[in-house]
């Protein structure tokens, strides 16, 4: 059997705030020694792997999200007219912070997987603008406009894709698969948001199965009572993501490499997600 190209890949799945489980999931790992070859990601976990392929800390990638309001600093407001909120906020955040422009400038070969809205397909990206591609991995159908890149409308890669490990399967001896959503019970809240989010979960946790069952390790990151809109449990997801690997690592028979790091983020004030009540 020929050897494949990377040794190891990872796969962060999309689940918007949600996505900061991803970090606490990625300083646990580097605890262990384990450092990814190739990383894909879809929506969220599109962030996080073009933020961790560039060279921030897990630490970092929660700091810049500190303090933030989903729907005023992340999105806007917009005509409704395709979507609700327009992502220029979150295109330019990527744009101010990230020290690379293209994917193929990042250290770590990174594949962010979008789904085309044109032609019904999903879409992955190895190259091209990394914050485009980002948004468009990112624009939740109804809730945001779809985003159009080189004349092709492209929503969140959850709609196919909710867990990328497909995306880097054929090219890696061995990938993580670091999973945020699980449906959970919710009561009904008769407003557009709540239930084009509910839907659109249900949609990528039906979708998950499949991609799950190609990862060699299998993590269930425990982001229980949490939304993907709700920006004031990002430190506490961290510290959950960071547990929920530790223990599977444990289980697998992995051995610490490093110490335990004492993280402590900055208190900062979250601002209430208005849009959510």
């Amino acid at each position: 059997m020929a050897t494949k190209k990377y040794a190891l890949g990872i796969a962060f799945s999309g689940g918007g705030a949600k996505g900061a489980a991803h970090c606490g999931a990625l300083q646990a790992l580097h605890e262990y020694g384990i450092r990814p070859d190739i990383v894909s990601g879809t929506s969220a976990g599109s962030l996080v792997a073009t933020l961790y392929a560039s060279g921030f800390a897990p630490k970092q990638m929660v700091e810049l999200f500190q303090g933030l309001n989903f729907f005023r600093d992340v999105v806007m407001p917009a005509i409704p007219k395709g979507g609700l909120f327009d992502s220029r906020p979150l295109m330019e955040l990527l744009q101010k912070n990230l020290p690379y422009t293209r994917l193929e400038e990042l250290p770590i070969p990174t594949v962010v997987v979008a789904s085309d809205l044109d032609h019904g397909v999903p879409k992955i990206f190895t190259k091209g603008e990394i914050a485009p591609r980002v948004v468009a991995s990112c624009s939740i159908p109804v809730l945001f406009r779809p985003f159009t890149i080189n004349g092709v409308h492209y929503v969140d890669g959850g709609a196919f894709k909710n867990l990328p490990v497909s995306a880097i399967r054929d090219k890696c001896e061995t990938v993580i698969a670091l999973n945020l959503n699980h449906l959970e019970e919710g009561k009904f809240k008769d407003n557009l948001i709540s239930v084009a989010s509910r839907s659109f979960m249900m949609m990528m946790v039906s979708n998950i199965t499949a991609d799950a069952a190609q990862a060699d390790i299998f993590i269930e990151l425990d982001t229980s009572g949490c939304t993907a809109y709700d920006m004031s449990k990002i430190e506490e997801l961290f510290f959950r993501g960071y547990d929920s690997t530790v223990k599977v690592l444990e289980e697998k028979g992995y051995q610490r490499v490093l110490p335990k790091e004492k993280i402590v983020f900055p208190k900062k004030k979250h601002l209430p997600d208005v849009f959510l009540h």
